[in-house]
């Protein structure tokens, strides 16, 4: 009787009592139901892993395993190994972005938006201008410089090349900046200019010239893969933002305090 009365007895018995209370209610935090339907659905996962629906044998194999891995998973919760490991951490916070991401709806953009877009990242679609181009050279200080240019023109005009004449010429596929620093600036802004394909005369401080733009590259690509690369890129940046807004959500749920040591 006197044990009867002792309170440490009955905090126990009243400890004992709520815990069947919120095993009845919740049920046991260690019990893992298996339902028919998981059943299932674990089979349908064999099958797609394994290409073939599985056998008795290999099914109660392949049931019995996920068991043991969701037995350790759950314990793994249980014991806080999700809080303390950095990796498992990690891969918790990029699954919660993944779920913002594929929550997130994007609708077609117009083409002012693209237009918009286009402008605030230019650089991101834009590659720097290159121009072939081949010339030859006739310092002014040879006599008959300018005549045997006019020369050399015609004949270029009509169909010989530099080597068939015994000429020397240098070909470059280089930027307008290693232009200037070739000709100088007036002189780059006229070879940039030239209509592909036809010799023309130039001229610098010392030196006549006849020069040739074979080609240019580089700038915007073509007006379709444009297009495709800004949708891309614009759905992408609206994406990033919903996502980042909604993680800014559901920080703003959590209340932080900071504790001086």
């Amino acid at each position: 009787m006197r044990l009867l009365r002792e309170p440490t007895l009955h905090f126990f018995v009243l400890a004992a009592a709520l815990l069947a209370a919120q095993r009845c209610v919740a049920g046991d935090g260690r019990t893992i139901v298996i339902t028919p339907a998981l059943e299932a659905d674990l089979v349908r996962r064999y099958q797609d892993q394994m290409g073939s629906a599985p056998t008795s044998a290999q099914a109660s194999a392949y049931i019995a395993s996920w068991k043991t891995n969701e037995a350790l998973y759950r314990e793994a919760l249980r014991e806080g190994l999700d809080r303390d490991d950095p990796t498992v951490r990690s891969v918790l916070i990029s699954k919660m972005r993944e779920r913002a991401l594929l929550q997130t709806r994007v609708p077609e953009p117009t083409e002012a938006e693209l237009e918009q877009y286009l402008a605030r990242h230019r650089d991101q679609f834009e590659t720097p201008l290159s121009y072939e181009h081949e010339y030859v050279v006739f310092p002014k200080g040879e006599p008959g410089a300018a005549a045997n240019r006019a020369k050399v023109e015609g004949q270029l005009r009509a169909g010989a090349t530099p080597a068939s004449l015994g000429l020397r010429s240098t070909a470059a596929n280089v930027d307008r900046e290693r232009i200037e620093q070739t000709f100088g600036p007036e002189a780059a802004d006229k070879i940039v200019h030239l209509p592909l394909g036809q010799w023309q005369e130039l001229e610098t401080s010392d030196r006549l010239v006849l020069v040739k733009l074979t080609g240019v590259s580089g700038g915007l690509p073509p007006p379709e893969a444009l297009h495709a690369r800004l949708v891309a890129a614009y759905k992408g940046e609206k994406q990033q933002q919903a996502v980042e807004k909604a993680t800014r959500a559901i920080a703003a749920r959590y209340r932080f305090e900071e504790k001086s040591p």
